[in-house]
């Protein structure tokens, strides 16, 4: 995926996850460029160590209000 495919997201309340290769996590409050990968979304930040979140996980979180996306098409 091209950088020009990536969304802009902002996670507004940490989020717990597992990523399946660890334990559990917590994605941090931040802004982010969100790049679509299968059944993941892979999350960029300027100053953080990229991560990715399972997409269902990802679009429940969507729906609560916990992960704002622009543009997405879920």
């Amino acid at each position: 995926m091209a950088p020009s495919d990536r969304l802009r997201g902002r996670i507004v309340r940490p989020i717990s996850y597992e990523d399946g290769s660890t334990g559990p996590l917590v994605a941090p409050v931040g802004s982010y460029e969100i790049a679509e990968m299968g059944e993941h979304l892979h999350f960029f930040a300027e100053d953080g160590v990229p991560f990715q979140m399972p997409r269902k996980h990802a679009l429940e979180h969507h729906k609560i209000g916990n992960l704002e996306v622009e543009d997405w098409q879920s």
